[in-house]
């Protein structure tokens, strides 16, 4: 089914291709297009003009089209890009990057883009092929280059184990496997955003050298504030007795601000192809961990739901607590529309709940 799904992907794709001559139809509402101007705003051409002078004599260079993986990148990118690009998120707002479908639309927007932003460290698995079936020619800028991955569950695995430990062991890191031996989820520490956002100024100067210094301020101004971020969760973290920082959510997302800020992670394995309806088994084995871990709230997600989460909080004895963005921003408008909003709404969340 998998390889008939994308013989159709594959030939819608060149379909929409071809169609890219004529006007590009709107985007649909559910997709995250975060355009860096408004619609009214003049074309960028007349932008350039009017801000400076010798535009009148040299061709003003065209705005950078950026496409990012999903919509915690495209925020990072309209921090420091600002008005000199256009920026699309694939997987957008309030969508699971992990199991997002691509469109034949997608196809199109990677084959315009100038660069494709990326977590890397196999977080977006369905990304190589799109990028293939495509045809684009994108420079791809992998953010987590350089960057120290912790492996999930914090320690390494490949130590000994007697055959029973080893198979239980087996059992609770299925999951996080099937994903890759490292945690992605880099971008839940700051300080890693830090690194990743002059990545971004980088990239962004060698693809438009003229656009240079506003790259460089931007940047600049972005990770003064990601560094007040990274101090005023602290700040708050500080408030929750040690003994309470325990984090229990459907899958260890969490894993580097845990590490950041003092906190233990008790994810809730359940195998992915049962999050929504997990078998007997699986909730009894869940159910007997967080009672041995002594977990009085277990956090939902803001994407990726489970809806098992509350039988298994009923049984264990924990409440069901507010979720937690982990993998995608909402919608603008709403909390949690961008990084800084995310970040600051989760650290205040674990106060109120936890201390």
């Amino acid at each position: 089914m998998k390889r008939i799904a994308w013989a159709w992907f594959l030939a819608s794709a060149l379909l929409a291709a071809c169609a890219t001559a004529t006007p590009a139809a709107p985007a649909p509402a559910n997709e995250a297009t975060l355009p860096s101007t408004p619609a009214s705003a003049p074309s960028s051409a007349a932008a350039e003009s009017a801000a400076t002078p010798e535009a009148n004599v040299a061709e003003a260079a065209q705005p950078l089209k950026l496409v990012a993986s999903f919509s915690v990148i495209a925020d990072w990118l309209q921090n420091v890009a600002g008005e000199r690009a256009t920026i699309i998120a694939l997987a957008g707002a309030e969508a699971e990057p992990h199991e997002y479908e691509p469109t034949p639309q997608d196809s199109v927007r990677l084959a315009e883009a100038d660069l494709v932003f990326e977590i890397g460290a196999g977080f977006e698995t369905w990304l190589d092929r799109l990028y293939e079936a495509s045809g684009s020619r994108a420079q791809r800028v992998v953010l987590s280059e350089g960057l120290e991955l912790r492996p999930f569950g914090g320690h390494e695995h490949e130590h000994e184990h007697g055959e029973g430990e080893h198979k239980q062991e087996e059992g609770e890191h299925k999951h996080e496997h099937e994903h890759g031996e490292f945690d992605p989820h880099v971008w839940q520490n700051p300080q890693n955003v830090i690194k990743m956002v002059e990545r971004i100024a980088e990239a962004l100067k060698a693809a438009d050298p003229a656009g240079a210094e506003t790259y460089a301020r931007n940047a600049e101004r972005y990770i003064e504030q990601l560094s007040a971020l990274d101090a005023e969760i602290e700040q708050l973290v500080s408030q929750i007795p040690k003994e309470r920082r325990k984090i229990a959510t459907s899958h260890e997302a969490l894993g580097y601000f845990a590490d950041r800020y003092g906190f233990e992670i008790i994810p809730i394995f359940i195998a992915p192809g049962e999050l929504n309806q997990p078998s007997a088994q699986a909730i009894a084995e869940v159910v007997k961990r967080l009672r041995e871990e002594e977990v009085t709230v277990i956090f939902g997600e803001s994407v990726g739901d489970v809806p098992a989460l509350e039988s298994i909080a009923r049984e264990s004895g924990a409440k069901l607590g507010p979720v937690l963005f982990t993998d995608a921003l909402f919608a603008p408008g709403k909390p949690g529309s961008t990084y800084l909003d995310a970040m600051r709404y989760n650290a205040r969340t674990l106060v109120d709940v936890l201390r």
